[in-house]
């Protein structure tokens, strides 16, 4: 690690952290490139099951990870799953390098890549915010999702024409390779503040299930929660098979280029969050940022429509920068009011409660995509899916309107 890392450690995790997610973007374009590749159609029920197995253990892990956290801390469960997104990410990486077997190697590992992935997802805000020493865990969240998006931007643009010039094997492989100096930073360097949960008792997933019926707030939060997981963020994972039904080559470089204006679009999350409006909680600012992301997805859906196929890719990187930004500040200020949302005053519960949606329906969400890009079309996929988002959020504009979101 260098001087600058250890001597101001917000600056080393945001930079470490900020490799990190390029790897992940890089891995995860190797993979769906990978099982593409390997299937006989166009590649979206079976990149379809591989998210949706990914996604599915993920959730299992988060349901734990409240009660993995209370035993042995969040750092030290953070940390032990970024060394099983190496070990596991290098060793599927090398086999699909020397082998042919793509859908069945991917299948097998899409379980451990989730569970590893799973146990993050929900610690990261929480990891940040101690090593950035940010009192608000939505702005925390938005600082680094900021350099996310620029580390994104970066590995999705140099990943696509690494896997298209290699293998897809080895942008799987990149992912462990640009992991592994996170994983030893949080071995070398602990954060100034210890962000542990001492206020309760770990919950079960039926715990958290029951604070979903029973909490007003948590309920919307989840309602909207599932509406994206289902019909806006299969959209990012399933770019590859997208532009691959709408007959797009060099497929690898081409996805990478559109990725990389999504991850550009992170960058402006800190700007919507501020400039959106928004309740206490930042519930009302997450449904004008899934608005605005329904807005775009029609843009794009109506673009496939075009026949100016010199300008496409760019017009579709553009579309993502818009996409990318509404997409990852709903997901910010959701963030932030499921930390708020517990009576209690148990932030951990909240994240992992909203999670715990994700797991229902993330995966869902990837078969449906797969299924629908299979026997309908990307272009009628992306605007159905549009149309409902459009509704839900609407709906819920006017239900917030009658009866606010309560502040604690």
């Amino acid at each position: 690690m260098t001087m600058l890392s250890l001597k101001w450690p917000g600056t080393g995790f945001l930079t470490v952290g900020g490799v990190a997610v390029a790897g992940t973007i890089v891995g995860q374009l190797g993979a769906t490139s990978a099982v593409t590749y390997a299937s006989s159609g166009n590649g979206g029920i079976e990149t379809g099951i591989f998210l949706g197995l990914m996604f599915l253990f993920a959730g299992i892990a988060t349901a734990n990870v409240r009660r993995i956290a209370a035993r042995w801390g969040r750092m030290r469960v953070f940390t032990m799953a970024q060394f099983g997104v190496v070990a596991s990410w290098s060793f599927v990486g090398v086999v699909e390098i020397l082998t042919d077997a793509s859908i069945v190697v991917l299948w097998l590992a899409a379980p451990v890549f989730g569970l590893f992935s799973g146990l993050t997802a929900v610690l990261t805000p929480f990891v940040a915010r101690s090593y950035l020493d940010q009192s608000d865990l939505t702005d925390s969240v938005s600082r680094r999702g900021a350099v996310a998006g620029i580390a994104a931007m970066i590995g999705a643009s140099l990943g696509g024409f690494l896997i298209h010039e290699t293998d897809p094997g080895v942008g799987i492989f990149a992912n462990a390779i640009l992991t592994m100096p996170l994983a030893i930073f949080l071995v070398i360097r602990q954060p100034r503040a210890t962000d542990e949960d001492v206020k309760s008792t770990a919950r079960s997933a039926r715990d958290l299930l029951n604070a979903l019926w029973l909490n007003p707030r948590l309920r919307k939060l989840a309602l909207l929660t599932a509406t994206i997981n289902v019909f806006v963020v299969p959209l990012f994972n399933m770019v590859v098979p997208i532009l691959n039904d709408l007959n797009h080559s060099p497929l690898p470089s081409g996805a990478g280029l559109m990725i990389a204006g999504i991850a550009a679009g992170r960058i402006l999350v800190p700007v919507l969050v501020r400039r959106l409006p928004r309740s206490d909680t930042g519930f009302g600012g997450a449904i004008w940022a899934t608005i605005l992301g329904s807005g775009f997805m029609f843009a794009f859906a109506i673009s496939t429509l075009l026949s100016e196929s010199e300008f496409d890719l760019v017009i579709w990187t553009v579309i993502g920068v818009g996409l990318g930004a509404s997409r990852f500040t709903a997901r910010s200020l959701l963030t932030g009011a499921g930390a708020k949302s517990d009576p209690q005053g148990d932030e951990i519960s909240g994240v992992a409660a909203l999670a715990l949606v994700i797991t229902f329906t993330l995966p869902i969400g990837m078969l449906l995509w797969g299924t629908a890009m299979e026997f309908l079309s990307s272009p009628v996929t992306v605007a159905t899916a549009a149309l409902v988002t459009a509704m839900v959020a609407v709906g819920l504009v006017r239900l917030s309107s009658s009866t606010p979101v309560e502040t604690h």
